[in-house]
C-alpha cells in the first residue's frame, strides 16, 4: 500500500506555476444557496486527496457565488500554525481591500460578518487554469474582520480592509456558477 501521508517534493517544470497572488476578485457564497457542496474524498487514493475538492458546487437558479472586485494587487493568502503542541493547525488568513464606499457596500459589510459562507479565490495564473483556494465547507465557515478607513482627499480613495480566516483551505478546479440575483 502506497504512502498517504508524505511523497517527494519536486520542482515544477512550469515557470508560473510558482507565482504569487491570485486575481483582483473576492468570490463567496451563503452556504444555504447551495444545492449541493463538493468535498474532497472520504478515503484519499493519493497525496493531495483530502485537500482537493472532487466535483463542482451546485445552485439552484439564481443562487450562485457573488463577486466582490477588489483594489489592484490588494488580494492574499497566508497561513500560520496555532494551537498546543501535539494538537497544532494551520489558521488561512486571506486579505483584500474593496475600494468605494455606499449603502450597499456597508450592509455587505455587515452581513458578512456573521454569515456562513465559502470564499474562493482565484489562483494569479488565470489563463493556465481555472484554479481556486477554497475557504471554509459545509461544517466550518471562515471568520470575517472588517476595517474601514476614509482616507483623506490628499491621501486617496476610501476602502474597506477585509480579513478572512479559516481552518478549512482547500483546492477547487471545476465550475464556478455566478449568482444572476
Amino acid at each position: 500500500m502506497a504512502n498517504l501521508n508524505y511523497g517527494t517534493i519536486t520542482k515544477s517544470t512550469n515557470p508560473r506555476s510558482y507565482s504569487g497572488g491570485y486575481k483582483n476578485v473576492f468570490l463567496f457564497a451563503p452556504r444555504a444557496d447551495f444545492l449541493a457542496i463538493s468535498k474532497p474524498l472520504d478515503v484519499p487514493v493519493a497525496t493531495g486527496d483530502t485537500v482537493n475538492v472532487q466535483g463542482a458546487h451546485t445552485f439552484t437558479d439564481p443562487k450562485g457565488f457573488f463577486s466582490w472586485d477588489c483594489k489592484t494587487n490588494s488580494v492574499t493568502l497566508k497561513g500560520a500554525t496555532v494551537g498546543e503542541d501535539g494538537a497544532q493547525e494551520i489558521e488561512w488568513t486571506a486579505e483584500f481591500m474593496v475600494l468605494g464606499d455606499s449603502a450597499s457596500t456597508q450592509e455587505q459589510m455587515q452581513r458578512v460578518l456573521n454569515d456562513d459562507i465559502i470564499c474562493l479565490l482565484k489562483e494569479a495564473a488565470c489563463l493556465e487554469n481555472d484554479s481556486y483556494v477554497q475557504l471554509g465547507d459545509e461544517c466550518v465557515s471562515p471568520v470575517f474582520k472588517v476595517e474601514f478607513d476614509g482616507k483623506t482627499t490628499k491621501e486617496g480613495k476610501k476602502e474597506y480592509k477585509v480579513s478572512v480566516a479559516c481552518k478549512v483551505k482547500y483546492f477547487y478546479a471545476f465550475t464556478v456558477t455566478m449568482s444572476t440575483e
